[in-house]
């Protein structure tokens, strides 16, 4: 049978029977050992065993109230070319630096630009960034304020966004079906250009390498987390709704049981081997904070806290117990002001 979310009676005893083989087991294997032989397997999975630095060119520069503005353009080594935006402040010497994540948001038209606001952007791309400020990130550019407070920003366009906007919400579909005819995953080229992306920013002029962390929101959340996992590159991460259990997420309502998407972080190499907390962990015992809305649909505060359980486990088996911090705030899925203030207060300890 099949229900009217599109579930049918396999997928649900799949569900249910899953023991995610490659998960953490304290009964078979050290947490050294884990980490180490189930990185190795994932990135071998993925195909991201090397991971090459991309190319980039300058298209328009700016200032704005102390900050200096980029506009680039990167080049992937699958032969896409993306827009980012990189903001920093206008200080001497080295600075740490950020990859900031942009959220999925079914809104397509705008990527780099809902996180980082450009004074001279074109009209109709900066009045859809202002409201997706005001709905998203509490009035205001997530960006700018870690700009403003001495961290380095880039913000890259994510395949069918921005620059790269493809036929809307609809055209998920099509865009994974068209990738999955030659075995490329949706996820598998979102990751591998975060993780080129990430070598970029190590490599900018006046970047210290040993202070990069990645961050997001979102899809940008779970972005962050499977950075700060399989590159030794992300120092830190800053993960903010989206964490959770597979068969806590694969329930009535959820956006995993929907197609759309889900595919933007669906692996099919590493699919029910491996569950999403335990692969978040493999970045253990790097500094974390995950944050998640106690009132967020998308991923249920019973949902988000045994995810949070299982992970504290490994970083407590990696004897790091306190560079890991999960937080449930107030509010639904929206990443607000106060929230953004503790995540960056924290990242200002870290690194």
């Amino acid at each position: 049978m099949i229900d009217d979310e599109n579930m049918p009676d396999l997928a649900r005893r799949l569900r249910d029977r899953n023991s995610f083989a490659w998960n953490f087991d304290p009964d078979i294997s050290d947490v050294a050992t884990w980490q180490r032989e189930k990185r190795a397997a994932v990135r071998r999975a993925l195909d991201i065993e090397t991971i090459a630095t991309p190319s980039a060119s300058v298209l328009a520069e700016w200032d704005d109230g102390g900050l200096s503005g980029q506009h680039l353009r990167i080049g992937f080594s699958n032969g896409e070319t993306a827009d980012a935006y990189w903001l920093r402040p206008q200080t001497r010497g080295p600075a740490p630096g950020i990859l900031l994540l942009h959220d999925h948001g079914s809104s397509f038209s705008i990527g780099r630009q809902k996180l980082i606001r450009r004074p001279d952007e074109e009209h109709d791309a900066a009045v859809q960034s202002a409201d997706w400020a005001r709905r998203l990130y509490g009035g205001r550019h997530l960006g700018n304020a870690l700009a403003h407070r001495g961290y380095s920003v880039l913000c890259v366009d994510a395949l069918g966004w921005g620059g790269r906007a493809g036929t809307g919400y609809e055209g998920q579909q099509a865009l994974a079906a068209n990738l999955m005819q030659f075995g490329q995953s949706l996820a598998g080229v979102l990751l591998r250009e975060d993780l080129e992306a990430l070598e970029l920013l190590r490599h900018l002029d006046g970047i210290d390498p040993e202070r990069v962390a990645s961050f997001g929101f979102s899809m940008g959340g779970a972005r962050a987390w499977q950075l700060a996992a399989l590159s030794s590159g992300a120092k830190a991460c800053v993960a903010a709704g989206w964490m959770g259990t597979l068969s806590g997420l694969m329930q009535s309502g959820s956006n995993q049981l929907r197609g759309q998407s889900a595919f933007y972080l669906l692996h099919p190499a590493i699919a029910g081997r491996i569950d999403y907390p335990h692969l978040a962990a493999l970045a253990a015992p790097k500094p974390a904070l995950f944050l998640s809305g106690r009132d967020d649909r998308h991923f249920p505060e019973t949902v988000a806290t045994d995810a949070f359980r299982q992970m504290r486990g490994i970083w407590d088996a990696t004897r790091a117990s306190e560079a890991l911090q999960t937080r449930m705030v107030p509010g639904g899925h929206v990443f607000d002001v106060q929230p953004q203030e503790d995540a960056i207060d924290w990242l200002d300890r870290v690194l």
